[in-house]
């Protein structure tokens, strides 16, 4: 999973029992429909909690032949102080702290992001630096590279308080240790697989009017539903039932 637990900072480690008691099945459902003749469909469903993937429809306006797919896609998936934010220095400034915007993202989307805000950061700016963040797909290493300069990265400022001295999102890139003053930084462990996604329907030419999935998918937070398809003359509805895992 992509969110790490720090022992100085103060969590809820176990769930008591009666909310394990009160959090009954609550199931939930996304209903689209899209005319596809002039754009596909390219949607992604995640979720911020372990959940389940119930079932998923398909309802076509007509037996004009489309194809289209279903898959569990891998990444990360991003959220608000438990694992949005890290460190980093580079010579011409001290640590800066580095936070991401919420939300899904796959290893080349979350390299993205983070040169984004890298590049945001107004002390960064001020120097005149500017950084080029890739993800290698077959290693699963990020590297991080500064335009001028060397750069560094802190897994733990120790000059904060407790509370924000950890890189919580260090772990994201793979980054789980110290790295000091160099040309670039790269993962000291791997994160393999976040480009990567398995499909469980695939389409080609279908003219069936209506498809209906119920085999049941446990998912992480780290994984989402993406459906897709080409463009076809033809109205598509489509629903996605699932629920969050307590």
């Amino acid at each position: 999973m992509s969110v790490r637990y720090y022992p100085n900072r103060v969590q809820k480690g176990v769930q008591p029992a009666i909310d394990k008691i009160m959090a009954k099945r609550s199931p939930k459902t996304i209903t689209k429909r899209q005319n596809i003749a002039a754009t596909a469909i390219d949607y992604l469903c995640s979720s911020t909690k372990n959940w389940q993937l119930d079932s998923i429809a398909f309802t076509f306006s007509s037996a004009t032949a489309r194809n289209y797919s279903v898959k569990i896609k891998n990444g990360r998936n991003v959220l608000t102080d438990l694992n949005d934010y890290l460190w980093f220095a580079i010579d011409a400034t001290g640590p800066e702290m580095i936070t991401l915007n919420p939300g899904f993202y796959t290893g080349t989307q979350l390299a993205a992001e983070l040169k984004a805000r890298m590049d945001a950061n107004t002390s960064f700016s001020a120097a005149g630096v500017t950084f080029a963040v890739t993800y290698n797909s077959t290693t699963g290493i990020y590297t991080i590279t500064p335009s001028s300069g060397t750069i560094k990265y802190l897994n733990v400022n120790t000059a904060q308080t407790l509370q924000t001295r950890d890189s919580i999102a260090g772990h994201l890139f793979g980054m789980t240790a110290d790295i000091g003053f160099a040309a670039n930084v790269t993962s000291n462990e791997a994160v393999a697989g976040l480009d990567s996604e398995a499909a469980f329907i695939t389409e080609t030419a279908d003219v069936v009017l209506d498809r209906y999935h119920d085999d049941v998918h446990t998912l992480t937070m780290d994984q989402a539903v993406h459906v897709q398809s080409n463009t076809a003359n033809v109205i598509v509805d489509y629903s996605i039932t699932y629920e969050e895992l307590v």
